[in-house]
């Protein structure tokens, strides 16, 4: 019985051991088949890794650093061009209007070195596409571009050469019996800000002492302000915005009743604009625009801050028998002020100027002084200053003309000097270089194309000026004018 049971119990063992042993063999074959699977998943990451450009932990490979690279490249470039410079000059317009290049007004020998440090910048992009080579052209535009000039000085001029001409379009523009300039002016607490080493309304006060002392005999003038009561608080806002004075009667110049005049307000409130304009069209009543060339200079240095709409009143204005000429003249407004006033200009059929400082204002009003002294010449009877000013302007167009061919020959060898640096400093490859010496060669024969047009049509607008001119004074006066 014992024996019997000792050899059960040894069966069980055996049977235990066995089956312990297949568990063990089945194990080391999971393990084995885990494992396999695992190195196949790693085998299949590293495929999908690879494919899309980034190893398993996640770091980019070679392809995708490249194209980053190329990408900063492309945006170190853009950098080194100036704002505002957006594309190639086509017109006239945007030549003269293009900003001026860092190294404007040199010639290239002049500042070698420096510039080529500047060229040294820039990067040597691969394969460029057309886009990316006009990036280059930009930059160096950015470097080179010379300051043409514009031709609004000799336009303005011959404008001035036909005023008062009795067969002009526009009736304000003809001379009458009376000419009367009123200048309505801003003496809100902004107009003590500095401009030019004193204050804006210092520098308006000795530009309007000058102008009223400049015109001619018969001819009047005017002065009325607003914003020269209260403060810029707003306790004060309605006193200030209810005022606006007449500090100078419309009438011919007198030195100490202006000065006197002068000396009676500063900077203080608020701006009234409207109020001020309404006012201005009363203080002309007296003078028909039948009878009388009338002239308002409105100067203010900011918005209407007191709820009127100036536009408005500017457009009842020039609806008025007054027939103002407006001159809205912005004294270092900011954007939201200039886009208000030159809407008062066009609603008035007037213009609108900026201005910084007191020299600018005075040659704004100087304008203003040389039409006075031709009325005084055709009040005498003249006929000889018409063919004067035609004279005048067309050397004035000779000196235009020369002088954009001259900018742009030297824009053109500025280039040229860039490029054979650029060889010679290996900055840019060589396919590269002559892409952009393509592009400049259409430049510089578009510049003189556009400078040849602006000349010629300055000379056509100035021939048409003085014939309308000289016809007009013949056929109205009689005068006989004799062209060598």
């Amino acid at each position: 019985m014992n024996r019997q049971v000792k050899k059960g119990q040894m069966l069980i063992a055996i049977l235990l051991a066995c089956f312990i042993s297949l568990s063990a063999c089945s194990g080391e074959e999971q393990s084995t088949s885990t494992d396999s699977s695992e190195t196949s998943l790693q085998s299949t990451d590293m495929e999908q890794a690879e494919t899309a450009g980034s190893n398993p932990d996640g770091e980019p490979i070679s392809t995708k650093q490249t194209a980053t690279s190329r990408e900063e490249q492309i945006e170190a470039l853009k950098a080194l061009i100036p704002d505002g410079l957006t594309k190639l000059p086509e017109t006239a317009e945007e030549f003269y209007n293009l900003p001026p290049g860092r190294f404007s007004g040199v010639s290239y020998g002049k500042q070698d070195e420096e510039i080529e440090k500047v060229l040294q910048q820039f990067p040597n992009i691969e394969n460029p596409d057309p886009e990316i080579i006009e990036l280059y052209y930009l930059a160096l535009l950015g470097l080179f571009a010379e300051d043409y000039p514009e031709p609004e000085e000799i336009i303005n001029r011959i404008k001035l050469a036909s005023f008062g001409s009795p067969e002009m379009d526009d009736p304000r523009f003809r001379f009458k019996e009376q000419y009367n300039v009123m200048i309505v002016l801003d003496a809100s607490g902004s107009m003590g800000n500095m401009a030019g080493g004193k204050t804006r309304m210092e520098a308006a006060k000795e530009a309007i002492r000058s102008f009223a002392a400049s015109l001619p005999a018969g001819a009047r003038v005017g002065l009325r302000v607003y914003g020269h009561e209260g403060t810029g608080a707003e306790a004060d806002k309605a006193l200030s915005c209810s005022k606006s004075d007449v500090m100078y009667p419309l009438q011919a110049y007198d030195r100490q009743k202006l000065d006197s005049a002068l000396a009676q307000f500063k900077p203080a409130g608020w701006t009234p604009i409207a109020l001020a304009l309404e006012q201005a069209q009363k203080d002309l009543q007296s003078y028909k625009g039948e009878q009388s060339t009338n002239i308002i200079y409105l100067v203010s240095d900011g918005i209407e801050t007191c709820g009127g709409d100036p536009v408005k009143v500017a457009k009842q204005l020039a609806d008025s028998d007054v027939t103002p000429i407006v001159n809205v003249v912005g004294f270092g407004a900011d954007g939201e002020a200039q886009r208000q006033l030159k809407e008062v200009a066009d609603a008035a059929g007037g213009r609108y100027v900026l201005i910084q400082d007191q020299k600018e204002l005075e040659k704004e009003f100087q304008q203003a002084e040389e039409i006075a002294r031709k009325w005084r010449k055709w009040k005498d009877g003249a006929s000889y200053e018409a063919l004067s000013a035609n004279l005048s302007q067309a050397v004035d167009i000779s000196v235009y003309g020369s002088t954009w061919y001259r900018l742009t020959v030297r824009e053109s060898y500025n280039f040229l000097s860039a490029f054979m640096d650029m060889r010679r400093l290996k900055i840019l490859n060589e396919q590269t270089i002559e892409e952009l010496e393509k592009i400049d060669e259409q430049h510089e024969k578009l510049a003189i194309q556009r400078g040849d047009e602006m000349e010629a049509f300055l000379d056509e607008l100035n021939d048409k000026t003085y014939r309308e001119t000289i016809d007009a004074i013949n056929k109205q006066y009689s005068k006989n004018v004799k062209v060598k």
